[in-house]
């Protein structure tokens, strides 16, 4: 009950920039115009040599920029190294609850927050110039669910052990924006993991940044089997254990700077 307060305040914290987040939106959608029509000139004759349909893209590009609102565009470091840098971080570790939870609590209220202000407007947005698209198989919604449950999670704990090594160290801005790297490049964001070679695609399949991105959009349009669920399981499981463990070490070593 403690964490679901938290998320709700969050969320209704992040509707009084309902403007800025209107200007994001709308430079998202563009990006995604670009984008579209950059893969259809390049894909315009040259179909029969794609591993993927022209159509196929257009749609992964569409879930794709949704998906970034939910698990990739988060606040940095869960807010943890701007907690530390303030002194703020003595008294959210003093409070009755466990650290790693009450941080995700609150970035979850945001995350519901992109969902319905965010990645819906732009799904129905791009989806009116590319069309909607409907899985064959009613079970495939289900398995998105789940595999976006799974991405949402992911994401959440890679940005908290990024804001966690705060303790350690004064700045992870580097870390910030190597993780959001990889998350665009090695997730599928700008490409989707079929258009690199053969054997580094089967490595990334595997990293925790598959599992953001290409896996929900590819369950969703039929072209992953909903067995990749359990590598985002495998993940989700790993992630959370090591963040719980990080997050007690970084406890009992508490350097507070400023304050």
């Amino acid at each position: 009950m403690v964490y679901y307060v938290l998320a709700i305040k969050t969320y209704k914290a992040s509707i009084q920039y309902r403007m800025a987040h209107f200007i994001n939106t709308l430079g998202s959608c563009i990006f995604s115009f670009v984008m579209m029509a950059i893969w259809t000139g390049v894909m315009n004759g040259k179909e029969a040599l794609s591993p993927l349909a022209l159509h196929d893209v257009l749609f992964y590009l569409v879930l794709t920029q949704c998906m970034l609102w939910i698990t990739t565009f988060l606040t940095p470091g869960l807010s943890i190294p701007e907690w530390v840098r303030t002194g703020q971080i003595s008294l959210h570790i003093m409070k009755p609850i466990h650290f790693y939870f009450y941080t995700v609590s609150q970035e979850i209220g945001r995350v519901i927050y992109n969902f319905f202000h965010r990645f819906l407007p732009i799904y129905l947005i791009l989806s009116c110039v590319v069309g909607f698209y409907v899985p064959t198989n009613f079970i495939t919604l289900v398995w998105f669910f789940l595999s976006v449950c799974c991405a949402v999670w992911i994401g959440l704990n890679l940005y908290f052990m990024v804001g966690i090594f705060a303790f350690w160290s004064t700045e992870v801005k580097w870390a910030h924006y190597l993780n959001q790297s990889f998350m665009l490049l090695l997730g599928g964001q700008m490409l989707p993991l079929e258009f690199f070679p053969r054997s580094f695609e089967m490595i990334l399949s595997y990293l925790p940044y598959a599992g953001i991105l290409y896996y929900p959009s590819m369950i969703l349009l039929e072209k992953q089997a909903p067995q990749a669920i359990f590598i985002q399981v495998g993940w989700v499981i790993l992630l959370t254990v090591c963040n719980m463990i990080l997050a007690r070490f970084a406890q009992k070593r508490l350097e507070v700077q400023g304050g």
